[in-house]
């Protein structure tokens, strides 16, 4: 089978750099905390949403999905723990 003209060369091109990584990660974190809101709280405020949207941090954003399992609020899950 012919490899189409737009396919890379080698493997080595479809590596993404770690800055690419760390983006994917923090996309697939805001998707996920977006999933799972929906499914616990069926309705999220646009100010959480960019909350959400806005959030950069990986480490605040798995934060955010754990919690999502304990609070019984949205408003809750953005509170300072403590």
């Amino acid at each position: 089978m012919p490899i189409h003209p737009d396919m890379p060369d080698s493997w080595d091109q479809h590596q993404l750099s770690p800055e690419a990584r760390e983006q994917s990660k923090v996309t697939a974190a805001r998707r996920a905390i977006d999933i799972a809101l929906q499914t616990r709280f069926l309705w999220i405020s646009r100010e959480k949403r960019e909350a959400i949207s806005a959030c950069e941090d990986l480490d605040l954003l798995q934060a955010w999905l754990i919690r999502i399992l304990t609070v019984d609020t949205v408003d809750e899950l953005f509170a300072e723990p403590g």
